[in-house]
């Protein structure tokens, strides 16, 4: 996948922070999102259990939690639980069950399944098939169970129980125990075609499968179930899966005359230039045909549309492409084109920009427009788009500034007024551009003690708890994503509202999401960790509600977050980052540590105001994209409106970043009551153009001059 390509969905990286991340609050702000702090003292009269919970867990989301000041009932039990969590994992096996009345002793502690699980794993056997089926049945699905099913139905599997396999399998287990399962049904069914029908989704599989699927494999293909349609569609998934050396394997099932599919899949694989060599594509079977022709011309667009370009005309006057196809590559090419800047763009876009195409080829065409100030045909693209689309925000925001730009002062007035009563990025920036201040309608949720009582003496809510307290914070979320899934929508709200009084801020933001309650501002934004970011913004002169709208967009406050790339902790900084601005290497488990990983972030956000002349539109993109490809988006002749660069950032992650740490910076310069908005700076402010960039003397690296 190409770099263009990959900025439009998902953000490639960056030298430093790698921003293949798991948000937590995709939705940011919602259709009419936010939040702000408070504290109802009604909770006093929830029962002294759940108070104790409470209170436990003020600093839960600590890495280490800090010394408490009151009694905590769980305090024997949990040193209880931990020993005989110890011993059931050191003990000889044939010494366990001299541990049975210790562990029935905390038969009222909530982790006292996870006891009893552990015993179970130490003993897995055909003896113990009745104590385990019991406790799988007793916590169906519940988080204790995970990963326990899977290795019972190994053991039986390995061992030839089959029937007792068949018995405690479940759907959705993996190719490998589906597989087994299916092997075995056939040997105990009499209606073994019935059971092959289920093989096809196993077969349309890019990957090689488990071994274990050989037999069903076999059994299916001497049945006729194998056609030559479905080794192509196999082909054409494990084409587009990157795993082209199952292709010759699978070309010698095909009939001779189909071959050719193969190998025409088997080239765009090695190179999508292969589009152009005509002999690849004789054009005797145009469907088949046009679906590599389609995904290679697409690949090869991103690439080098000029290349595609030349596909695109040897092939369309042949009629062999589909409609959708068709838009498929018009696109490819046309957004290609316009990330790269080339002159083309414009011509391809309008071939493009047709009804029936992605909805992003307008999107394009219409920043398109406003980089290249052509605000009339800007407005006439919007007004001819679907109604749907011209109600979305940033349409309606895009119309009244071409309006604006135009010199259509009441119009575009009456337009930023309808706009201005949401709480977004567009509501945010149409308020600032008619002088009003933005409307965050925060609406807190009413608390119904009852219901937040009752679910904070869930057995799953206490578990979590536990876990929290035992400063095991996977296992913890683990239990409340399961509390989520299983409270009725209705209740997940107060779900949120106990997480936040509980001060677990991440798993408060997430509880809202889920339940689609935008209005409670306070609650959704909450000022976590507050001291230290006052502390750590104070000493390197970095507004604290831009550092906190980062750390809340990159983390939801979640202390322990690690992405897959390893960007680590509230601000999500890769440890290389934090060993560059220490001068010395620097742990993940530092950098788990609040006030160390706000010291790193913080440090990296003054870095990038050097930088780039402390201008925050830009520095919030470094911070996702990394200031390099920031520096190469630069307009290169001159400035442009805030607004409009913005607009045209490639990468769709970080187009969607920037606006959302901007409007998330405003929601918390309300919530530390600041007089201050950011808001009215950017509908007046520019991004400057590439000839403002100059070579540090010292570093020699490039930055922003001082304007």
């Amino acid at each position: 996948m190409s770099d263009k390509q990959t900025s439009l969905s998902n953000n490639p990286g960056c030298p430093w922070l790698d921003r293949s991340r798991s948000r937590l609050d995709h939705r940011w702000l919602g259709r009419s999102r936010l939040d702000h702090r408070w504290l109802d003292h009604r909770w006093l009269d929830l029962t002294c259990a759940v108070l104790a919970f409470v209170l436990l867990l003020s600093n839960a989301v600590v890495v280490k939690a800090e010394p408490l000041l009151i009694s905590d009932p769980y305090s024997k039990q949990r040193e209880q639980f931990l020993d005989l969590e110890k011993s059931l994992r050191t003990l000889p096996k044939k010494r366990l069950n001299k541990l049975d009345r210790e562990i029935e002793e905390l038969a009222e502690y909530p982790l006292y399944p996870y006891l009893l699980r552990l015993k179970i794993e130490r003993n897995l056997s055909i003896q113990n098939r009745q104590d385990i089926e019991q406790f799988l049945e007793r916590y169906q699905g519940q988080p204790v169970t995970y990963g326990l099913r899977y290795r019972w139905l190994n053991y039986l599997a390995k061992r030839g129980h089959e029937s007792t396999f068949l018995n405690n399998y479940r759907d959705g287990m993996g190719a490998k125990l589906t597989c087994q399962a299916l092997h075995f049904r056939m040997k105990h069914s009499d209606e073994i075609r019935r059971v092959l029908a289920d093989v096809d989704a196993l077969w349309l599989h890019g990957q090689s499968q488990p071994d274990e699927c050989d037999p069903v494999f076999e059994m299916w293909q001497e049945s006729g179930f194998l056609t030559s349609d479905k080794v192509l569609k196999r082909i054409e998934i494990a084409a587009k899966e990157g795993n082209r050396r199952i292709i010759p394997y699978l070309r010698k099932k095909l009939p001779e005359e189909l071959q050719y599919i193969a190998n025409a899949w088997l080239a765009v694989t090695r190179s999508y230039s292969a589009v152009n060599r005509s002999q690849l594509f004789p054009l005797k079977h145009k469907e088949m045909e046009s679906n590599v022709l389609t995904w290679a011309i697409e690949k090869l667009a991103w690439k080098d549309p000029g290349k595609a370009v030349n596909a695109y005309h040897t092939y369309v006057p042949r009629n062999i492409f589909s409609t959708p196809q068709l838009h498929i590559i018009k696109r490819a090419i046309a957004l290609s084109f316009t990330l790269d800047r080339r002159p083309e763009a414009e011509a391809w876009l309008i071939k493009a920009d047709v009804p029936g195409a992605n909805e992003d080829v307008k999107l394009w065409h219409v920043s398109y427009l406003l980089r290249t100030r052509q605000w009339q045909r800007a407005l006439s693209v919007i007004e001819n788009a679907s109604e749907d689309l011209q109600q979305q925000e940033n349409y309606r925001y895009w119309r009244a500034r071409a309006h604006e730009l135009l010199g259509h002062t009441e119009q575009a007035k009456e337009l930023y007024q309808q706009l201005a009563g949401e709480r977004h990025y567009y509501g945010f920036m149409a308020s600032a551009r008619i002088g009003r201040t933005p409307n965050l309608a925060h609406s807190p949720v009413p608390k119904n003690q009852d219901a937040i009582q009752a679910i904070a003496t869930m057995p799953t809510t206490q578990r979590a708890i536990e876990f929290y307290r035992l400063n095991r914070p996977t296992e913890a979320r683990r239990e409340w994503r399961y509390l989520l899934a299983s409270l009725p929508d209705s209740q997940v709200t107060y779900a949120g509202i106990l997480a936040y009084d509980l001060k677990l801020y991440d798993q408060a933001i997430i509880s809202f999401a889920k339940s689609g309650y935008w209005d409670d501002v306070s609650r959704r934004f909450p000022l976590a960790f507050e001291s230290q970011f006052t502390e750590k913004s104070n000493a390197y002169d970095v507004s604290k509600a831009f550092a906190m709208a980062i750390a809340r967009r990159e983390s939801s406050f979640m202390v322990d977050a690690v992405s897959p790339a390893g960007a680590t902790g509230l601000m999500q900084i890769m440890p290389r980052t934090a060993q560059y601005l220490a001068k010395q290497r620097v742990s993940r488990e530092t950098l788990f540590k609040v006030n160390d990983n706000l010291e790193y972030g913080i440090q990296y956000l003054r870095y990038l105001m050097d930088k780039l002349n402390n201008n925050t539109v830009l520095v919030s993109a470094s911070y996702n994209a990394g200031w390099r490809k920031v520096l190469e988006w630069l307009p290169e002749n001159q400035a442009l409106p805030i607004d409009i660069w913005i607009e045209n950032i490639p990468y769709k992650e970080t187009r969607q970043y920037v606006k959302a740490v901007l409007a998330y910076q405003y929601i918390y310069e309300q919530q530390l009551g600041e007089s201050k908005s950011i808001f009215p700076h950017l509908t007046q402010g520019v991004i400057p153009s590439s000839s403002a960039l100059t070579t540090h003397p010292q570093t020699g690296s490039l930055q922003l001059a001082p304007q």
